[in-house]
């Protein structure tokens, strides 16, 4: 997703820093969570920046302006353990995959996850 230019994930300001209230063993927790919690997650990265989907950018009829979203405070989470399927153009199982969750960093819900080939 961030390869192919469909998300940003961009370096808070002080003030965006100053709105975060998960800490990352937080944002790692609530990521797991949002799966089977009996299974055997491990955490192998997180990092905190500021999200953006650009997908939700919008231009004007005439293309010279646009509407781009503020970046939103967000952990990038990458969890990997079990086989997990992937939802790639090859699909199936695949052996090293991992699963990317975005966390909000304000209000601890999780905004989006993908797996990616």
């Amino acid at each position: 997703m961030l390869v192919y230019g469909e998300i940003t994930f961009t370096r808070l300001s002080d003030s965006q820093l100053s709105l975060v209230r998960v800490t990352p063993s937080g944002a790692a927790r609530i990521a797991r969570a949002d799966y089977n919690s009996l299974e055997r997650w491990r955490v192998v990265f997180e990092s905190l920046g500021g999200y953006v989907d650009k997908n939700e950018i919008i231009h004007n009829w005439i293309g010279t302006k646009s509407f781009v979203p503020k970046a939103l405070p967000a952990y990038l989470v990458r969890i990997t353990g079990p086989p997990i399927v992937s939802l790639g153009p090859r699909g199936g199982t695949t052996p090293n995959h991992q699963w990317n969750v975005i966390v909000n960093a304000n209000i601890g819900r999780v905004i989006s996850s993908f797996t990616y080939d």
